[in-house]
């Protein structure tokens, strides 16, 4: 898909003619909100607020309740914590467990969890979203600390943003880019285009039981399509 992909037009050349994925393939496959405002990210680093922090490590515990170390220790998979303006996905899905299980001395989250632990927990689980499905690296464990000012906003900002959009062009630049020649690797949502692929290039599909009831009782009937 990557080798036919021509960045002159967005679109895929095939020799039957071209065709692409549009923002309704995202809307409908991935159930991401299409109306809203423009996903704005800023990269300008915070300010140091405390002696013994970095601006982005006080700005992480302000969102996380976690303050990843700048040196010395790594997370599971080699990478440090916290550098050059990313933090990893790995360490702070570490850290949040080892919070919460009892194994390590950490406490359950449970409904009777205080707001606070909770919303912590929601938006870290919506960073490993940001991070490691609809806008991955090519570490696929690094996530921008830019992504965590949209997240630190309140929940009603978050959800009147057109991520929908905001997920088909990183999703066209990651393409662009993987196009080059000399370029061996590519991020982004490629789930995506493989979902496209099944749905609208018959050689490749997966096979389907026609027989396949999916009436209102199944667990994925309400889901978004690409679930299924």
């Amino acid at each position: 898909m990557v080798e036919r992909w021509r960045k002159e037009t967005h679109c895929f050349n095939f020799r039957e003619g071209e065709c692409t994925i549009t923002l309704k393939d995202i809307a409908i496959l991935t159930d991401l909100p299409v109306d809203g405002d423009v996903v704005c990210v800023d990269s300008t680093p915070p300010p140091k607020v405390v002696a013994n922090m970095s601006g982005w490590q006080h700005f992480i515990w302000t969102v996380t309740g976690l303050c990843p170390p700048e040196k010395g220790d790594h997370d599971a998979d080699g990478h440090p914590p916290l550098s050059k303006g990313q933090v990893s996905i790995t360490w702070l899905t570490a850290e949040i467990r080892r919070k919460h299980n009892p194994e390590f001395g950490g406490i359950p989250l449970t409904e009777e969890s205080s707001e606070r632990d909770k919303e912590i927990y929601a938006r870290i689980y919506i960073l490993g979203m940001i991070g490691g499905v609809f806008f991955p690296k090519k570490s696929n464990n690094l996530i921008s600390n830019s992504w965590l000012k949209i997240i630190l906003g309140s929940w009603d900002d978050m959800g009147n943003l057109s991520w929908a959009s905001a997920c088909l062009a990183q999703l066209y630049r990651s393409l662009c880019n993987a196009s080059a020649r000399a370029v061996k690797e590519i991020d982004g949502a490629m789930f995506i285009v493989q979902f496209w692929a099944w749905e609208h290039l018959q050689w490749i599909a997966p096979k389907v039981d026609p027989d396949k009831d999916w009436g209102p009782d199944h667990p994925l009937r309400h889901e978004a399509y690409g679930c299924r």
